[in-house]
């Protein structure tokens, strides 16, 4: 047996049997199991046996093939926005039944947060009519390093075109593409140069050049910040047109401040914590800091520590059509010019603390702009649960509510904070004072498996 022992790894066992898709298929059949953390999601029964099973019988060739071609696109791709549902060929790149060649694979799914890779899993229904019902599934996503995933993948495939040498076929077309991603990784521009494409939804050399040629000139100007906003502007959108408009907006200028004394910054990014855990643990220090641990944070505090003057907020309007993300564009001095999305007070009051706790995270994490959207990777991750608690804390919203979760309770909370009933309602999920929604735990994708 074979396989990386690491969070993700691929366990293989070579195998002979009849196989009429081609000889690349039939000389690489294995005994196939995909083990993420303790699960492995390849566990299986035969539907007319019914013996449980470790490993499934399958070719690797086509799974290789499927990770070779998804290569990019499965690093740098994140979810789709909130409230927008993935398209059959964002689907296609990230879902490995998508490997297809007749063999029946698990309903597994991968969407990276630009630091690390998460993983859905659903086990089969059942009454599910294959040959095969897969027992593994995940109720939450199961998170690993982009490192750990990388390694496997390229463990895999290695191992998949050293059987074929084996075979006598050293020529294919998992070679071919095999070769052209590794000469792109080996290579600093091309491996950016790709990272945009697949974080814009295109798959290599699918954009168009001028579209691209403003991709690159906007990560000039942006840098790792655009990263945040690529995908809600992507495939079949204005692209950097629509982003330059917003770049261009009227906002609000600013000088925001950290009230922290020197050295009592607590450490982000260091990988030990969550982006949310690391997120409360900033937002209280802040609050520490400001004297206010527990009660409600006002509009002109909130705006003091941006630099923001309360005068120009109300004399401020929205752009006419609303925008799908915020930015913050660095001026000279330490100087902002912030735009939010909405008009509405309350909306508005959340996108400029999301921008607070951007400007907090080191500019070596950050760069020198600040972007908020509704994309889920690990620094909106941060900055909604830095908003979240820092507008409306937990052990305040607790003690407000005394274990009222009623709809009309929540909403007085949500008055008394300045946050949305929907901010309250994600509060209690996420410290498990009230039920998670499945659909929480599988954003816009569980209605595509039948469980």
């Amino acid at each position: 047996m074979v396989g990386l022992m690491n969070a993700f790894r691929w366990t293989w066992e070579w195998a002979v049997a009849a196989h009429d898709e081609g000889p690349e298929v039939a000389d690489t059949i294995a005994r196939l199991a995909l083990h993420v953390g303790p699960h492995n999601l390849m566990r299986n029964e035969d539907v007319w046996s019914r013996d449980p099973q470790e490993a499934i019988l399958a070719s690797a060739y086509p799974l290789a093939s499927w990770f070779a071609s998804s290569w990019w696109r499965l690093h740098w791709e994140p979810l789709p926005p909130d409230g927008v549902s993935p398209t059959v060929e964002w689907r296609m790149a990230h879902e490995l039944a998508a490997a297809g060649h007749g063999f029946v694979w698990p309903q597994v799914l991968f969407a990276a947060d630009g630091q690390r890779m998460r993983i859905w899993a659903v086990a089969s229904r059942p009454d599910a009519r294959q040959s095969l019902r897969y027992l593994t599934g995940l109720e939450r996503p199961t998170y690993v390093s982009l490192g750990d995933f990388g390694h496997g993948i390229e463990a895999f495939i290695t191992a998949t075109l050293e059987r074929l040498d084996a075979r006598g076929r050293r020529e294919s077309d998992l070679r071919l593409l095999w070769d052209l991603v590794c000469e792109d990784r080996a290579d600093s521009e091309s491996a950016a140069y790709r990272r945009l494409e697949a974080e814009f939804g295109f798959e290599p050399d699918e954009a168009p050049e001028l579209f691209m040629d403003e991709a690159l000139r906007l990560w000039q100007i942006m840098g790792p910040s655009l990263s945040e906003v690529a995908a809600v502007y992507g495939k079949g959108t204005g692209g950097p047109t629509e982003i330059e408009t917003l770049i261009q907006a009227a906002g609000l200028r600013g000088s925001p401040s950290d009230p922290r004394p020197p050295g009592a910054t607590p450490a982000s990014g260091r990988g030990s914590a969550r982006p949310w855990e690391e997120a409360v643990e900033a937002a209280r220090s802040v609050r520490a800091a400001i004297g206010n641990t527990e009660g409600r944070l006002e509009e002109d505090l909130l705006y003091d520590l941006l630099g923001i003057a309360a005068c120009d907020v109300a004399s401020w309007s929205p752009p006419a059509q609303r925008t799908k993300a915020v930015l913050a564009k660095p001026l000279s001095h330490g100087h902002y010019r912030f735009v939010p999305r909405r008009g509405h007070p309350t909306s508005r009051r959340f996108d400029l603390a999301r921008l607070y706790s951007d400007y907090l995270l080191p500019e070596a994490t950050r760069g020198a702009w600040l972007a908020s959207s509704d994309l889920g990777t690990a620094r909106q991750q941060y900055q909604k649960a830095f908003a979240a608690e820092f507008l409306c804390p937990i052990q305040a919203l607790s003690a407000f509510l005394e274990n009222d979760h009623s709809d009309v309770a929540i909403e007085e909370a949500a008055g008394h904070f300045g946050v949305s009933p929907l901010a309250v309602k994600a509060l209690l999920a996420n410290n498990a004072i009230l039920a998670r929604e499945m659909s929480d735990d599988y954003p816009r994708l569980h209605r595509h498996y039948p469980v």
